[in-house]
């Protein structure tokens, strides 16, 4: 009877001891699970934490724009946290460089931006015209977005004159508190030579004198009007700007189009106000090609019979006939010009060895009575 009692009751105690092993496991691995979801939880959340302090970060790293001053109509004047990198101020880059300047009201950059002369990080930003009353806002790649308000301030020019059939320029001089921004700026400091100057914030010399800044004309465009009202619409010249140690940008019709003899013109433009607006055409005659010699098989260069004494190759193109009468064109290698001579490049073609063409300047812009080029 006493060992079937102790039996029966060491029996109950294995019995419970089983249970109690069960519910101690069942226990544990809940306790674990619950540990290890709060443990990944945690580092859910401390992954989120350090995905949010670097997005933050890198805000903080991003260059930031620190002041705004629009200079006029078509120019602004932007300091950045630090200077930009080579690569966003290269022209080669000016389609990337364009999205990386976002503005709203449809304002948009027209070249690269220059740094000026002894500034760590002010840089002259040509834009698309500006309306007065007009609150922009402007950000800078990842950067923070900085409000300005728009300035309808016009160029002051001192005149237009015709300078070929089809081409005229815009004057205008440093001595009256104007100057391009080629004269200010690093990157034409030693091409520029004397003519470069440095200005400061608000663009006032050592002598405390104010200048307008020109900033660069790509892509501006002048109306002409004639007499009889007749308007057409001339487009900036490249690398016209501040050529020949002067500021008179030249604009040009239309292919095909010319000024006519005895007639009056008006010269207008939505960025200037030009003092000596008007001047009567005449008719000018062509530059006159002395010479054309090969340089190599995509270029030569053309001597004209004396110096134009201003950059009148410019957006100009010539023909060349070959003997079995293909023809190729060339087009004037921008900034080339010494004195009178200027250097051609061959477009998408090359020239055939010893080969014989003849030139001929497309719109007429020069005369080349029976001249040949002899290819190398």
């Amino acid at each position: 009877m006493v060992m079937e009692e102790r039996l029966i009751l060491e029996g109950g105690v294995i019995q419970m001891t089983k249970k109690w092993r069960i519910i101690t496991l069942i226990l544990l691995t809940a306790m674990l699970t619950l540990s290890g979801c709060n443990f990944f939880n945690k580092q859910t959340e401390t992954k989120q934490g350090q995905t949010q302090q670097v997005t933050k970060n890198d805000s903080k790293k991003a260059v930031q724009i620190t002041e705004i001053k629009p200079l006029n109509i078509m120019t602004l004047q932007v300091t950045f946290s630090e200077p930009l990198s080579e690569e966003g101020v290269k022209v080669e880059n000016l389609e990337t460089i364009k999205k990386d300047f976002s503005f709203d009201h449809d304002l948009t950059i027209v070249n690269v931006p220059r740094l000026k002369i002894g500034a760590k990080s002010t840089y002259i930003v040509p834009v698309t015209m500006q309306k007065a009353g007009t609150t922009y806002t402007l950000r800078y790649k990842d950067g923070e977005t900085k409000a300005f308000d728009g300035s309808d301030e016009k160029i002051n020019i001192s005149q237009a004159k015709q300078v070929a059939n089809d081409t005229f320029e815009l004057e205008s001089l440093k001595e009256q508190g104007v100057t391009d921004y080629a004269n200010i700026i690093e990157a034409y400091k030693e091409a520029r030579g004397d003519l470069s100057f440095q200005v400061n914030d608000d663009n006032k010399d050592d002598k405390g004198k104010h200048y307008q800044v020109i900033s660069s004309l790509r892509d501006r465009v002048v109306t002409l009007t004639a007499e009889n009202g007749e308007k057409l619409q001339a487009d900036y010249v490249l690398f016209t700007q501040a050529a020949d140690g002067r500021q008179a940008p030249k604009f040009r019709l239309p292919e095909g189009k010319v000024m006519k003899a005895g007639t009056k013109y008006t010269v207008t433009a939505d960025w200037a106000t030009i003092k000596n607006s008007t001047f009567t055409a005449t008719d000018m005659a062509p530059l006159i090609i002395k010479s054309v010699e090969p340089i190599d098989a995509t270029s030569f260069q053309v001597t004209l019979d004396k110096d134009p004494g201003m950059e009148l190759f410019a957006g100009r193109a010539v023909e060349l006939q070959a003997e079995d009468g293909s023809t190729l064109q060339a087009q004037y290698r921008y900034s080339s010009r010494k004195g009178a001579v200027g250097i051609f490049d061959v477009i998408d073609e090359t020239l055939k060895s010893h080969g014989t063409y003849k030139v001929q300047p497309i719109n007429n812009w020069a005369t080349a009575d029976h001249m040949t080029l002899t290819a190398k």
